[in-house]
């Protein structure tokens, strides 16, 4: 019956649903009879009909890419007369892409444009790093930047001097904090425009979530290995499986892989 239900629904469409919709119609009918089994209506439930999911890469940036899009989000924002939907391009425009990266934060509402001053702590110990509160996609944690993020952390406090500790640390001015986010993806899309970086080699759009995409596999490539997947996970708000899923799957050999299996034993 769950078969015939999921063929119906591609009968009255033009296309076909996903095989991920489909997969979550699943899912729902498998909970409704959950609950007939917990009432003792149902001895046992049937298991639901498989369908075959695709993982699709996520799309960041090379390194060269991530450079020529700093240089040029500087140089907009230093000529001081670019508008954006009347929106003028600053400094904190350019902050907001260097913190996200060394932060790991989803350009979110609840992230990177929901964090105060107040839930940031600036830790001193070697090596310097911000540990900031944050209720974002999977609750509430405890999550420390990269030593980058503090210099620019002390630069919003110095764009916002009379700022207050219950004050968003980006684009305050905007109460509406949907507002914020549309407002910096119309800006960072201009930034990839006049750069050429709209789209990847493949041609999937770029978005503000490139981001976090990149500074995810940039510190996986850069530790040579070091770095402990399950801690990075933990730290980013994310799981191991996801890093494994999306961010690993693509990515060319490390310095330290290519070494590894051009390696000799000692005899």
């Amino acid at each position: 019956m769950v078969r015939d239900y999921l063929l119906y629904l591609d009968s009255v469409r033009d296309q076909p649903l996903a095989n991920s919709t489909k997969s979550k119609h699943a899912g729902v009918i498998r909970q409704i009879l959950m609950l007939a089994l917990e009432d003792g209506v149902f001895d046992t439930i049937p298991p639901m009909p498989k369908q075959r999911t695709v993982d699709k890469p996520r799309v960041s940036f090379t390194e060269a890419e991530y450079k020529v899009l700093l240089q040029a989000a500087r140089t907009i924002a230093d000529d001081g007369i670019t508008r954006v939907r009347g929106v003028l391009v600053t400094r904190e425009h350019y902050n907001l892409i260097v913190f996200a990266v060394h932060t790991f934060l989803r350009p979110t509402e609840t992230e990177l444009f929901g964090i105060r001053f107040c839930e940031i702590e600036v830790i001193e110990e070697d090596p310097e790093h911000l540990m900031m509160t944050l209720t974002g996609k999977i609750g509430y944690r405890k999550s420390a930047s990269l030593q980058v993020a503090v210099g620019i952390f002390k630069k919003q406090n110095e764009l916002h001097p009379d700022a207050k500790p219950t004050d968003y640390v980006f684009m305050p001015e905007y109460a509406n904090r949907t507002t914020a986010v549309n407002t910096y993806r119309r800006i960072f899309n201009h930034f990839l425009q006049e750069t050429g970086l709209k789209k990847d080699k493949d041609g999937n759009d770029r978005s503000p979530y490139s981001l976090r995409h990149y500074a995810l596999q940039t510190r996986l490539v850069k530790s040579d290995g070091k770095v402990n997947i399950y801690w990075l996970a933990e730290n980013a708000g994310t799981s191991v499986d996801q890093l494994e899923r999306f961010y690993l799957k693509d990515l060319a050999p490390s310095a330290a892989k290519v070494r590894n299996i051009q390696s000799f034993g000692d005899g």
